[in-house]
Formats: structure tokens, C-alpha cells, sequence
């Protein structure tokens, strides 16, 4: 079966999408005409029914592991994946041990989807996927990867590219092919050699690993379920071959959230050198990992900074981050000053810095430009600790609005626009001092947890089950209560936990007789 290729308007993007059907586990639905191949029972692909598929296929197979819906390893063609020649694509079984899909035109994209063509709502999906560089062209830009929630022209993709290291969150409609979110990721490996993706959708909200490393998450509730396949895309690579190995789809292992309930989007503790923090030595700074558990930078003259970003090149906007971080007294001059801590939202020579000083006890939020570096805020405390003893430092980077933290006790706030996202990394600069070694270790970064809470000051305040005055009474806070808080609604009542219970409720926000934590100019706007 042949299908025409359509030209973009503005990219003369030629585009093919082949598509699965269930009958014949074969070749686009609307040509019933079409050979098909019928799948037959084997060890090496196995599906079963499960709450999260809609399909009533029956078990091909003895199923190990209940969690595991679906699992192909491509050693037996019998598993009904199609296999069949187009005028610019091919696909099909690879042996021993691989399924291919071959694009031999550029500006072409097609897919492949499973052949049970089973419906997936919230699962965890992984694949193995290689570039075969003998059949690819030497030059030229691709992309593939895993697609899914497809149905009909709508689907989602996550893809890579090996040769620019980016990826990409696609959303595919019968009008357009959106870029939902895109990024760049060093640990992409070259051309044959497998990179590991993975796909973690629950709802509305897909969390996107490589090689076990969560690299982004995205929110899009349009397509709330569908088939789960493969991707691949040329661009003006003239050839382009691919290898797929090990699909699993398995129930839903969404990244464990930390004690705080919110997802961790990345972390290091530093004792595997593979995570690929820089290791180098410049004129008068080194950088790299001190086993068996930091990673450290060492500035070696006075009146100098440096950074290092965290290796993926990820681009975080609202998010928690922290970092435990300390002075090695040994490795550092016993006289003079410097600062050092996390940076964020850096993008070139832009970045913010939140810094701590252990000798005078201040720290500092600073702001870069490639023009200078400012001090947005500054401050004193008491609590730093000494060379040698680990600080642990925090920021809530919520829009323009941050807060910063030092050993769990918040130090000060900020409001500033200009960098609306970018990535994080840390922060050393050297004042007087000739020679300062610090150790970073434990970097988490997490959605936003914003610790909020407020005080009663004076008299008695009603908790009502809404926003309002009008909304039923459901308890009572007295001077000298304090209660957590969510956000504040666009009328000026906060959402609060009832104390001793789960259930939330909402008062009233006046000053003089109510206080927050922090300032309520920075807390969440929500609706009930």
C-alpha cells in the first residue's frame, strides 16, 4: 500500500504516518485489502488484560510478572509486529534481535504501533533504541523514539536525536505536529549504542527519562489514552535507520515522590562518577568529583567566580531546589573571604546565585548579567555553620517570586522577573581569600513545595469550607494558633488544614490580626 506524501506551508515538510490496525496486527486501517499478518502465541511478546488497557486480548503467553502488560524483545516475528516496503519507508523484523524502521527520504515521519493495538491510559512505558549508522546517512538530522495515548492522527512522542543530543515531547493532531517541551541532554549516546527512554503517564502529566535520568515532565490533558508504538522522523538526513529492542509496558511507576509529597525531579549524591558533572582543571580553578561522595570546585586566586550547571542541561522555571554544601578548612586559605552555593535559572552569562559566607555568617542573592553582577538582598545568620560542617541551602522559585532557606529555616525573599527559567548548577567566588575548596553533595530538585503557614495574632478566627463568608463554619482558631497553608484565593482567603484532621478549610486574611509565613504577596493564587 502506497500513500501520497502532503507538503507543510512553511517547511515543505513531507509527512507519512502509518498507523496499526488490531484485525491484522498489519498496515493502515482504512485499506482492508491489505496482506495482514496474524500474531501468534510466543515467549517473547506477552499481553495481558489489565486496568489500564481496554483490550480483551488473551494472554499469549505465561505472564511472569502481573505488573508487566505487554513486553516484546523481537526475537520472534511471529508477535505480529508488520513488515512490509514503501515507496520512502520500511519496516519489519531485524534479526536476531531487533525491530527496524528505515526512512529513505528526508522531511518524512512515520509510526508503528503495537499490534494488539491495546488501549493504555496510566502506565510506565520503556524501550531500548539505537541509530544503525551503516544504513544511515553520514550527515543530516533525525529523530525517533516511543509514541503513545495514539488514536487515530492524535498521539504523543518522545524522541531523540543523537546527533544534536536534544529531545522532544511532540503532540500530533490531524492539523499539526507541536513541540510540547525540548531539551538537551549530553548522555544521549552516539549512534549504535542503545539509549534506554522511558515514559512514566499518569492523567495529564508525563514525567521523561534517557538512561535513568529524568530529563522533563509535561501537562497536557487533550489525549487521555490510546495505543503505545514508535516514532521516526527525518529531517534532511537522506537516509535513516532504526533500531527498536525491548518494549515493556507496565503498570504505572511514576517517580517516587520525596517525604514531602512532591515529585523529585532530579538528584545526585555524587558517589558515581557516570551522572558526567565536568571533571577539568583550568588555570585557576578545578573542578570534578572527590570520592567517595562530593563533587568539589577549588578556586585557586582571589577575585574570581565560577559555575558549574548540572550536566543534562535541564530547564527548571517554578521548582525546590536543594544542595548540602561545605568549606574543606584543609584546602583553604586560612585568611580571607568568599561566598559560594546554588545557581539557577541560568541561561548564557543570566543567572541568579544564592551564596553563603561561613567566616562572616551573611549570605546573599545575587543576580548576574553579562554586564555585572548585583545583590539583590542580603543578610546575616548566625546559624551557618563552621568550615568542615555541611550547610544545607534551599530556594522555592516560584515566577519572579523566591524564597530562600538555610538549614530549614527561611532567611529572606526576592522578587525579581528578568529569568523566567533556565538550569541550575552551583556557584564559588573567591573576595581576599587566594584559595577556597568547597563540597557540594545531596542536589534535589523537586516540583515546588512551597512551606507556607500563618498565625492567629488576636481574637478568634471562623474556618469556613469556602472562600467566603457565605460557606458553612467548620472550626474555630484562636490566638496563638498557627496552621499550614496552601495558597491564597483571588478574594484574600487562605486555604489552611484544619488542625488534628485532613480537611481543608479557608479564612479570612487580615492584617494586624493574622501573620504569614512568608509574606502572603508570595504565596500560590488557587480557587477553590
Amino acid at each position: 500500500m502506497k500513500r501520497q506524501l502532503f507538503s507543510h506551508p512553511s517547511h515543505v515538510l513531507v509527512a507519512l504516518i502509518f498507523l496499526v490496525s488490531l484485525s491484522g496486527c498489519g498496515i493502515i486501517p482504512n485499506n482492508p485489502s491489505q496482506p495482514t499478518a496474524a500474531p501468534g502465541p510466543t515467549s517473547a511478546a506477552t499481553a495481558v488484560p489489565s486496568p489500564a488497557s481496554s483490550a480483551a486480548t488473551a494472554t499469549t503467553a505465561p505472564v511472569a510478572n502481573p505488573d508487566v502488560f505487554f513486553q516484546d524483545d523481537f526475537t520472534n516475528p511471529s508477535t505480529g509486529w508488520p513488515e512490509d516496503k514503501f515507496d520512502n519507508y520500511f519496516i519489519g523484523y531485524h534479526e536476531p534481535e531487533y525491530y527496524h524502521i528505515e526512512v529513505t527520504s528526508p522531511n518524512s515521519k512515520t509510526t508503528v504501533f503495537e499490534p494488539q493495538k491495546q488501549n493504555f491510559t496510566d502506565t510506565t512505558v520503556e524501550l531500548k533504541v539505537l541509530t544503525n549508522s551503516t544504513k544511515t546517512s553520514q550527515t543530516g538530522d533525525f529523530r525517533y523514539g516511543l509514541a503513545f495515548r495514539r488514536s487515530g492522527d492524535q498521539y504523543y512522542a518522545f524522541t531523540i536525536s543523537p546527533r544534536t543530543k536534544k529531545w522532544f515531547v511532540l503532540k500530533n493532531s490531524p492539523s499539526a505536529l507541536t513541540v510540547l517541551k525540548e531539551g538537551t541532554d549530553d548522555n544521549i549516546h552516539e549512534l549504535d549504542k542503545d539509549d534506554t527512554l522511558r515514559v512514566d503517564a499518569q492523567g495529564s502529566n508525563f514525567v521523561f527519562h534517557i538512561n535513568d535520568e529524568i530529563v522533563g515532565q509535561v501537562s497536557d490533558a487533550d489525549y487521555a489514552s490510546g495505543e503505545i508504538g514508535f516514532y521516526v522522523e527525518s529531517f534532511d538526513s537522506q537516509n535513516t535507520h532504526i533500531h527498536f529492542d525491548n518494549l515493556v509496558i507496565r503498570k504505572l511507576e511514576m517517580s517516587a515522590p520525596d517525604e514531602g509529597g512532591t515529585t523529585v525531579l532530579y538528584q545526585d549524591d555524587f558517589t558515581n562518577p557516570a551522572t558526567n558533572w565536568p571533571d577539568r582543571k583550568f588555570d585557576n580553578y578545578f573542578v570534578g568529583y572527590h570520592e567517595p561522595e562530593y563533587y568539589h570546585i577549588e578556586v585557586t586566586s582571589p577575585n574570581y567566580k565560577t559555575t558549574v550547571f548540572e550536566p543534562q542541561k535541564q530547564s527548571f522555571t517554578d521548582a525546590t531546589i536543594e544542595l548540602q554544601v561545605l568549606t574543606v578548612s584543609k584546602k583553604t586559605a586560612a585568611t580571607g573571604d568568599f561566598r559560594y552555593g546554588l545557581a539557577f535559572r541560568r541561561s548564557g552569562d543570566q543567572y541568579y546565585a544564592f551564596v553563603i559566607s561561613p567566616r562572616t555568617k551573611k549570605w546573599f542573592v545575587l543576580k548576574n548579567s553579562p554586564n555585572e553582577l548585583k545583590v539583590l538582598t542580603e543578610g546575616t545568620d548566625e546559624s551557618l555553620h563552621e568550615l568542615d560542617k555541611d550547610d544545607t541551602l534551599r530556594v522555592d522559585a516560584q515566577g519572579p517570586n523566591f524564597l530562600f532557606h538555610i538549614n530549614d529555616q527561611l532567611v529572606g525573599q526576592a522578587t525579581d522577573a528578568d529569568y523566567k527559567s533556565g538550569e541550575i548548577g552551583f556557584y564559588v567566588e573567591t573576595l581576599d581569600v587566594p584559595n577556597v575548596h568547597i563540597h557540594f553533595d545531596n542536589l534535589i530538585i523537586r516540583d515546588l513545595a512551597l512551606d507556607l503557614s500563618c498565625s492567629i495574632n488576636g481574637g478568634s478566627v471562623n474556618v469556613r469550607s469556602g472562600p467566603g463568608k457565605t460557606y458553612s463554619q467548620i472550626g474555630l482558631l484562636s490566638n496563638g494558633d498557627t496552621v499550614k497553608a496552601f495558597g491564597i484565593s483571588p478574594n484574600q482567603w487562605i486555604k489552611v488544614t484544619v488542625a488534628g484532621t485532613d480537611t481543608p478549610g479557608w479564612v479570612s486574611y487580615s492584617d494586624g490580626y493574622m501573620s504569614c509565613t512568608p509574606a502572603i504577596s508570595l504565596f500560590p493564587i488557587i480557587t477553590p
